[in-house]
């Protein structure tokens, strides 16, 4: 990751982030609380501090049950009316057939939606349970796999979506050509914006599409990466053909090297006292 970092003190007054517990780190600052700790606060009615109503914006690391969770207690609070939590992105997760994820946790983004001709843009939605997130948390700031692998959910979900003809769509493997990434500041469990802007895409055979795409992850109006790639849609059973071919190639490969491996004589080394 590059050295310069983005701001993340200077949240208007008043504006409220709610992060997963585990980005406890980045709670520290002014206006980020975790779900653990706004619970905490809720219960032993040190929030809201003001009699006014207050809005709480969802960073990243919360879910629908973390949600529904502090609702709950609010409600038992009997300030479930004065506190307001927008999770409208949180319910417009894309779906297992569009990210090509078997689990909901793994989907880092929302349904793509228009934003113009050829471009497309998504919200970013990381799962505190994510696959990324299991075995690497360093600082504040979130991982830069979550950046590449957000863009091929992103990439394949507009191919699907937006230009594959329908009798593809869940019946088409993707193969990346290129996949080239440029890191311009940390990622932070805030809102953020994956988008894509499909620069070129053919169908030079009526088994295959290739598509030339430039994507990026934007927040708090900055980007934070930039990403381009190549990429072929090929019909499945063409596809998986050729994998499997190129899969006993490997293994004819593999075998012949281990064969003239054992075959040769071992070498031992003497070393002089």
């Amino acid at each position: 990751m590059p050295h310069e970092t983005a701001q993340v003190t200077g949240s208007k007054p008043g504006a409220l982030f709610l992060v997963g517990d585990v980005f406890a780190e980045f709670a520290h600052h002014e206006g980020v609380f975790t779900v653990s700790q706004l619970a905490r606060l809720i219960k032993d009615g040190a929030f809201p501090e003001e009699a006014g109503g207050v809005r709480v914006t969802l960073g990243q690391g919360v879910s629908v049950f973390d949600v529904q969770f502090i609702r709950d207690t609010l409600t038992r609070r009997g300030l479930a009316e004065l506190v307001v939590i927008d999770d409208r992105a949180l319910h417009t997760r894309a779906g297992r057939e569009i990210a090509h994820k078997h689990r909901l946790e793994n989907v880092l983004i929302s349904q793509p939606r228009p934003a113009g001709a050829d471009r497309f843009e998504a919200d970013l939605l990381v799962d505190a349970g994510n696959e990324v997130m299991s075995d690497h948390l360093t600082g504040q700031h979130m991982q830069g796999m979550l950046t590449t692998e957000a863009a091929r959910q992103m990439f394949i979900a507009v191919a699907e979506q937006h230009y594959l003809p329908s009798e593809a769509v869940g019946g088409s493997y993707f193969v990346i050509d290129s996949f080239a990434t440029r890191y311009r500041s940390f990622l932070f469990p805030l809102p953020a914006v994956v988008r894509c802007h499909v620069l070129a895409h053919r169908s030079p055979h009526r088994t295959r599409t290739t598509f030339h795409c430039a994507l990026s992850v934007d927040q708090g109006g900055s980007e934070t990466a930039g990403i381009e790639v190549r990429f072929t849609a090929f019909d499945t059973q063409v596809s998986h053909a050729k994998e499997a071919r190129a899969a006993q190639r490997s293994l004819q490969e593999g075998a012949a090297l281990a064969t003239a491996t054992a075959a040769a004589p071992l070498r031992t080394e003497v070393h002089a006292s």
